[in-house]
C-alpha cells in the first residue's frame, strides 16, 4: 500500500468526502477542522493536529484519536501536519479544506505546500476543483471537457501543454504576466511540459 494520508484543514468544509477511506494509511485533520466540521460527519481521524487553539475541550471525541499537540508559532497547522505525518512515512497528501474562509490561510497552505511538493506528492481537494504544484512532465488522465488553469509562482519557462483548447508552445508564464486560466482539455490525456520554475494546476472536478 502506498503511504498516503488524507488530511483535512480548516478552510471551507468540503461538499464531497472521498469514500475510499481504506486507501489511507493514516486521517489525519487540524483542530480547527475537527472543530469546525470533521466532527460532524462518520469519518473518525487517526489524528488530530495543531496548537490547539480552536479545541474545545468541553466536546468528547472517540477513545481511538490520539491528539497532537503542536504548539510551535513559527509554523502553521497544515505544516506541521505534513511533518508530523511524513514522520510516520507518509509520502503522499490528500488535502481537504485547504481553500475558502480566510484567504490568507488559502495563500499560506500554497506556500507551505510550494516548499514540499519536491518531497511529497500533494494534492488538495476544495468543492470545484482539485489543484496541485506539476513536475516538470505531467500526463493528467480523464479530465475531456474539464477546465484547466495553470498559474506560475512566480515565473515558468519553456512550456508546452498537449491537448488543449488553446495549446501552448515553449512559452514563458508570469505572475502578473501571461498565464493560462480557465482553458479546456478537448481529449482524455492532456500533457504538460516545462523547464523551469513552480507551476500550480487547477483541474475542475466534474461531480454528477
Amino acid at each position: 500500500m502506498t503511504n498516503k494520508a488524507l488530511l483535512f484543514v480548516n478552510g471551507e468544509p468540503p461538499q464531497y468526502y472521498p469514500t475510499n477511506l481504506d486507501s489511507y494509511t493514516y486521517i489525519a485533520c487540524t483542530d480547527g477542522a475537527y472543530h469546525n466540521y470533521l466532527a460532524h460527519t462518520s469519518i473518525i481521524p487517526n489524528f488530530i493536529i495543531g496548537d490547539l487553539d480552536s479545541w474545545d475541550k468541553t466536546k468528547a471525541i472517540a477513545e481511538q484519536i490520539q491528539i497532537i499537540h503542536t504548539p510551535d508559532q513559527s509554523k502553521t497547522d497544515f505544516e506541521k501536519a505534513l511533518l508530523f505525518l511524513s514522520s510516520k512515512g507518509i509520502t503522499e497528501f490528500s488535502v481537504y479544506g485547504a481553500s475558502g474562509h480566510a484567504s490568507d490561510h488559502f495563500l499560506g497552505n500554497l506556500s507551505v505546500a510550494k516548499h514540499y511538493y519536491r518531497q511529497y506528492k500533494i494534492i488538495f481537494h476544495d468543492n470545484y476543483c482539485h489543484f496541485f504544484y506539476a513536475n516538470h512532465h505531467e500526463i493528467i488522465n480523464h479530465v475531456k471537457h474539464c477546465i484547466i488553469s495553470l498559474l506560475p509562482m512566480p515565473k515558468v519557462t519553456g512550456l508546452t501543454i498537449t491537448g488543449f483548447e488553446y495549446p501552448l508552445t515553449d512559452k514563458t508564464l508570469i505572475f502578473g504576466g501571461l498565464t493560462s486560466l480557465r482553458n479546456k482539455a478537448i481529449i482524455d490525456q492532456i500533457e504538460i511540459n516545462f523547464k523551469t520554475g513552480d507551476l500550480l494546476v487547477f483541474v475542475e472536478d466534474l461531480h454528477s
